[in-house]
């Protein structure tokens, strides 16, 4: 009956600690859009990043994952793409979007061109509570405890902090690779939100090589990039080789999945190296 009893408390615990790592990833990902649409719409930043975790599902429901819509905002007047699916009634029409950036700034002016939110453009950045309690009382969900849900996820993660403006800090890892042809390597990684500044070694059976490379932001979770670096051939010569490769990165939650090319330069049997990584970075 004990072990039973223990097995059970440590099934909740991993539960509650699985979701609240996809709750910081989810912060992790999105803040920034959120910063961006209150600097441009005066809607705080923690509100409109806890609307999105709350209705989303940390990003995580079909309206989300299928719709990019992370805000349940139904159709409406809507002209554009929708999506169907039960809620307060079933087959119930929802605003689908090309990406999730699309998503948080139709919620902006969702806010703004409505007449009943206006009340909410009158109260302070800064007093998400306000916000939260405005949000409920013009019905923008039905759950009566909506403001509640909305305090809550904004103490419980300190997303007010995002209230004070740009969200520009950087994040140092130490991470592990592994893919072809090189099986595994190692590396630094600088992410600064918009860009990836890393310096890796990655190795296999018969080449080795060490690079130095640059990655900017496309989209939400896309990177392009390239860099310099050096091949090693035990396997054909006992010579360092430079090179320099381009790189796609998709970026999913803690891993990143990379595509991309060597070009070597020198007398050697394969001036052209195709690779694929994947790296995992623990947000």
């Amino acid at each position: 009956m004990l072990i039973r009893i223990f097995l059970l408390i440590n099934f909740f615990i991993s539960l509650s600690l699985y979701s609240q790592n996809k709750t910081d990833e989810y912060i992790d990902n999105y803040s920034d859009l959120a910063i961006k649409e209150m600097n441009l719409y005066n809607i705080p930043a923690s509100i409109t990043l806890a609307q999105a975790i709350l209705e989303s599902g940390n990003g995580e429901s079909r309206l989300a994952v299928e719709g990019k819509n992370h805000f349940g905002i139904k159709c409406h007047n809507w002209k554009g793409n929708k999506i169907y699916a039960d809620d307060d009634e079933k087959n119930e029409c929802f605003r689908s979007y090309a990406s999730v950036s699309q998503s948080y700034n139709d919620h902006s002016l969702f806010l703004i061109e409505n007449k009943r939110y206006a009340s909410l453009f009158l109260l302070n950045i800064s007093d998400y509570k306000a916000w939260a309690k405005g949000l409920k009382k013009a019905g923008y969900a039905t759950n009566p405890k909506y403001d509640k849900l909305l305090i809550d996820l904004i103490e419980k993660y300190n997303l007010s902090k995002f209230d004070k403006g740009a969200n520009n800090k950087t994040k140092i890892y130490f991470a592990h690779s592994y893919g072809l042809p090189y099986l595994v390597g190692s590396g630094l990684y600088i992410d600064n939100k918009s860009e990836i500044f890393s310096a890796e070694i990655n190795t296999s059976f018969y080449l080795s090589e060490s690079n130095i490379s640059y990655h900017y932001k496309l989209t939400d979770r896309f990177y392009a990039g390239g860099g310099l670096g050096v091949l090693y051939m035990p396997a054909f010569e006992d010579k360092f080789y430079p090179h320099i490769q381009s790189e796609l990165i998709f970026n999913y939650n803690s891993l990143l999945f990379k595509l991309g090319s060597q070009f070597i330069f020198g007398d050697v049997k394969y001036n052209i190296i195709p690779f694929f990584r994947i790296t995992y970075l623990p947000y």
